[in-house]
């Protein structure tokens, strides 16, 4: 059973001492933890940086030599609010039966996709919330907007690439432990070409010894290279500081981002780039690759998509004269915070439309587009604003929405008496209406009782005749 061990898990580090790279979180870490063990309660940890560097292997390693109990769960797992708190909450607020600490480890967070409604609010009140140790994994911290509500809550700790000297010296300890013959260097040419991941370096290792026990640097160089996908930061640098298109080519290559948030990326921090004479050359490159963009959504000829690629990367830089190699801090796209920070006034704007379309039997977007505006003009005057109210149920915010106002403002809540009124003025008129339909129809009944006794009467009266 040994034998058929991935050799990652057979050589998993059993303590600190035996883990490998970023010496100076393994310290920090382990301050953190003894805090913990002592009474005092921490901020949550955050790991982000070069993937197979140790960032779950650091948490996992912590939980065991503290003996902790360990609660993980995986980007996979967390798939909405309701099932990170079911799944997370008991692990991050209660303590466990034995007293003991529990480490709660959330892997690959900046994995969250967009459908995952409401996770991120989730994860921020365990962060918030817990009495217990958190640690959380990530790649990059800076690709995804929704990681600014996790960043400030963390102590962000970014583990760096594993010098492959370091890769090189293990894999040879596990060569020795698997009586694995090296040819020549091959060991360092693997450590080398594992791009600073050691976990890929050991399953590379243990799949070319898997026949023979023998490694050469032929058999390596018959392996692809690894090619890590580059945080977006480190992206725009080496595209914003290219001499040719092929430098472009591959920076972009190695982006972790999609093309159209690239081209966002490029186009907010082009004033930080050029200067006044590149800027307008620069900006016409990324009009270019826009009527690109614009062709593939009316044509949906995806071929086209390359040309827009080429122009938004490579047709911009190679606006520039001479590239200079000063640091620049390049900005998130102010398009994404924008919608961002407008997401709730227009997910108000649709509920407004919803309600009206309903009763004026139209599409949301059709009143939106038409008669909102006209609405909105009408809601300024309180009486209009009150009626309004009545007629389509609107609440506080939707009404301060209309009004440009603030839901607990003194002039919303005057809106919403007055609507109130005129909905039980409204109900009582009905009750009216009803009552004396009521009446008409008992009044029609009783004149037919009537009408049908006097019949019977008189053909009883002529029976009798006869």
């Amino acid at each position: 059973m040994q034998d058929k061990l991935l050799w990652t898990e057979k050589y998993f580090p059993k303590a600190l001492n035996e883990f490998i790279g970023n010496s100076e979180i393994v310290e920090r870490t382990l301050e953190w933890a003894e805090a913990w063990n002592k009474g005092f309660k921490q901020k949550p940890l955050l790991f982000y940086g070069a993937t197979g560097a140790g960032k779950t292997c650091l948490g996992l390693l912590l939980a065991r030599i503290n003996a902790w109990d360990l609660f993980e769960l995986n980007s996979s797992d967390m798939r909405d609010k309701e099932t990170i708190e079911r799944l997370c909450g008991a692990a991050a607020f209660n303590s466990t039966f034995s007293g003991k600490l529990r480490l709660v480890l959330l892997d690959e967070i900046d994995g969250l996709q967009s459908r995952d409604t409401g996770g991120y609010a989730a994860i921020t009140k365990i962060l918030k919330e817990s009495e217990n140790p958190v640690i959380l994994t990530a790649n990059d911290i800076y690709a995804d907007q929704k990681m600014a509500l996790i960043r400030p809550l963390c102590e962000c700790l970014q583990f760096k690439k594993i010098n492959y000297l370091s890769i090189a010296k293990f894999l040879k300890n596990i060569a020795l432990k698997e009586s694995v013959i090296e040819a020549g260097d091959a060991l360092k040419l693997l450590a080398k070409n594992s791009s600073g991941d050691l976990r890929s370096a050991i399953l590379d290792l243990q799949c070319l010894a898997l026949d023979d026990k023998k490694v050469s640097e032929k058999e390596i160089n018959s392996l692809h290279i690894r090619e890590r996908p580059e945080n977006i930061f480190n992206v725009l640098r080496k595209i914003f500081k290219a001499r040719n298109f092929f430098e472009v080519r591959q920076a972009t290559a190695h982006s972790e981002v999609d093309s159209d948030m690239l081209q966002k990326w490029i186009e907010e921090n082009i004033p930080a780039e050029f200067n006044n004479k590149e800027m307008p050359k620069a900006f016409e490159m990324l009009s270019k690759a826009d009527v690109f963009n614009g062709r593939i959504m009316g044509r949906q000829h995806w071929g086209f998509k390359r040309y827009s690629n080429d122009l938004s990367t490579a047709g911009v830089v190679l606006c520039r004269e001479n590239p200079e190699r000063k640091f620049v801090k390049y900005n998130f796209p102010g398009i994404i915070k924008a919608l961002k920070a407008s997401s709730a006034e227009r997910q108000l704007k649709k509920q407004v439309a919803s309600k009206i379309a309903g009763k004026v039997h139209s599409s949301s977007k059709a009143v939106i587009r038409e008669d909102l505006p006209f609405i909105s003009f009408l809601a300024k005057n309180k009486q209009q604003a009150a009626a309004l109210a009545s007629l389509f149920d609107f609440d506080e915010k939707e009404i301060a929405f209309l009004i440009e106002s603030k839901p607990d403002s003194l002039k919303v809540k005057e809106i919403l008496e007055k609507a109130f009124e005129l909905k039980q003025e409204l109900v009582l008129k009905k009750r009216k209406f009803t009552q004396a339909l009521t009446e008409q129809a008992l009044q029609r009944i009783e004149q037919k009782i009537e009408a049908e006794k006097k019949t019977n009467e008189i053909l009883e009266g002529q029976g009798k005749l006869f």
